[in-house]
């Protein structure tokens, strides 16, 4: 659980700065095969995800099998996987073009660039997601750079230029999202709830976040618009906190659902963009990812 009292939160906030990764090759791991995990493969993931929330992973098989994933996300109590409505029937779904169909519909599933956001900010809070794990198969033929940033590290920075932002950001009713409506009925209803959140089990520190313009309804008083503007400067700043990079086949990102976001991106008649996504509801090392 974050600290609340001055001095407490200055040796936290002291400690996560100190050991968070000064570049994405800090947090790569060479794990072989995606099923058999040695206990120092193992162990290297876990320690990444303590210090930044995320892990990234090579194997030495791109085309790994939906399975693959759910048993390589296993070794890290990640079991409860999200039905989505557009995941198959494994709860593993395919980012790649979708030119009809459900999938369609959704940015995800298109070539256009991704804003910052997290996983599943429309999920009820009885289904909030808590970690995921997207797996390239093969990259694009140009563009598909993904950023990241620990929410952890958007915590302190906000809470170091105001604690208002923070009271702000963990009001229950500072994001709503309205029900999302298909030509049958409403597919989700309206949510409503924090942008900041904590794990109930084990007290860690979770966020909920979209910076896109539209179906997206923001408490309406000062601080929190302040909070938003802060927010969005600090995930376009160059100072090095956000990490930026490009998946290649065979690699991976395992993070508990960290702020991340997509550039745009072209496929070629050889080099077709495709990457495998499971989102779960539970933490990595639920309960032991605290300073």
């Amino acid at each position: 659980m974050l600290p609340i009292d001055a001095s407490s939160y200055r040796e936290w906030r002291a400690a996560k700065l100190d050991r968070y990764p000064k570049s994405v090759a800090e947090l790569v791991t060479d794990v072989g095969s995606l099923t058999d995990l040695s206990g120092g493969q193992k162990n290297a993931i876990l320690q990444n995800c303590r210090r930044a929330n995320m892990a990234i992973y090579t194997c030495r098989d791109a085309h790994a099998s939906r399975e693959a994933i759910r048993k390589f996300a296993a070794n890290f109590g990640l079991t409860r996987l999200d039905h989505h409505l557009c995941a198959n029937a494994d709860g593993v779904s395919e980012l790649a073009v979708a030119a009809s169909g459900v999938r369609g519909g959704y940015v995800p599933y298109s070539s256009r660039g991704l804003s910052w956001h997290t996983d599943g900010y429309y999920n009820a809070e009885s289904k909030r997601l808590q970690a995921v794990v997207l797996h390239c198969v093969q990259d694009a033929a140009e563009g598909g750079q993904n950023a990241v940033l620990d929410p952890e590290i958007a915590y302190l920075r906000l809470r170091d230029a105001s604690p208002d932002y923070i009271e702000a950001l963990e009001h229950p009713n500072c994001m709503d999202i309205p029900a999302n409506n298909g030509a049958d009925g409403e597919i989700r209803p309206a949510v409503s709830g924090p942008v900041f959140w904590y794990d109930t089990a084990s007290g860690a520190l979770r966020m909920r976040y979209s910076a896109r313009k539209k179906n997206i309804r923001w408490r309406n008083d000062a601080v929190t618009t302040a909070a938003r503007e802060f927010l969005s400067e600090l995930l376009g700043a160059e100072d090095g906190l956000v990490l930026r990079f490009s998946l290649e086949p065979g690699q991976g990102l395992i993070s508990n659902n960290v702020l991340h976001n997509r550039t745009a991106f072209e496929d070629s008649p050889g080099k077709t963009r495709l990457l495998y996504r499971a989102r779960f509801f539970d933490s990595i090392v639920e309960g032991e990812n605290q300073v």
